[in-house]
């Protein structure tokens, strides 16, 4: 229908504006991180975060088509996964004794460790379970620690791993720091040394907690 009021003409022609949109305070940007900075600061793989916030795990929601989380709300996040989750750690020796020691020192520390001699029985237990931390000998019967690390790396390419021996001038140390370890211990070890190590490498979120979020082969996460 045909009106002579002029608003409405104008209405019609005129394009809708859109809405302004008010840029966040210096110190909201402080308050959000990015998936990047989330993955930093989990110590978990970068795909694995973008598949936990598929999944609705992480207390994340949108800001411009991109994940953002609050820092508050994933501290507090953190405080109750850490608190009931415990780590999971493997030690590869070939001495019985270090067995106890490592338990001794770490179990404490809320983890639980595995404990295997050969590194064919590690490459086995690294496929059955995901774990935070590796100890790994370097002198073992039948397939050394160089060895073993290099197919753990194909199994796992992002656990840590921390690299024992009692002969540090051995070929075998060059060898295996070529697979990316954490660090060298030399033996003897004492606990307050592996619980300080443990510590440093353990403060974030346990792996298994995006353990079990997986995606299709070859899906592409959203961003």
């Amino acid at each position: 229908m045909l009106t002579n009021n002029p608003n409405a003409k104008r209405s019609v022609r005129e394009p809708m504006k859109k809405q302004q949109v008010t840029p966040p305070t210096p110190e909201e940007r402080e308050r959000w991180m990015d998936v990047e900075e989330v993955a930093q600061y989990l110590n978990l793989h970068l795909m694995t975060v973008y598949r936990m916030l598929q999944s609705g795990l992480l207390p994340a929601r949108k800001v411009g088509g991109r994940w953002r989380i609050r820092k508050e709300e994933l501290d507090q996040w953190l405080e109750v996964h850490t608190g009931r989750t415990r780590k999971q750690v493997l030690v590869v020796d070939d001495d019985p004794d270090v067995e106890r020691i490592f338990k001794d020192a770490l179990q404490p520390e809320r983890c639980t460790v595995d404990f295997v001699m050969t590194g064919q029985e590690a490459i086995e237990q690294v496929k059955r379970k995901t774990y935070d931390l590796i100890f790994l000998d370097l002198l073992l019967p039948g397939m050394d620690g160089a060895q073993t690390f290099a197919q753990i790396r194909k199994i796992d390419p992002d656990v840590t791993v921390v690299l024992m021996t009692g002969y540090p001038d051995s070929n075998l140390v060059s060898e295996a720091m070529k697979h990316g370890a954490f660090s060298l211990l030399i033996k003897p070890i004492p606990r307050v040394e592996i619980r300080r190590l443990a510590r440093s490498v353990l403060k974030r979120v346990p792996r298994t907690v995006g353990a079990g979020v997986k995606d299709q082969k070859g899906r592409r996460s959203e961003r």
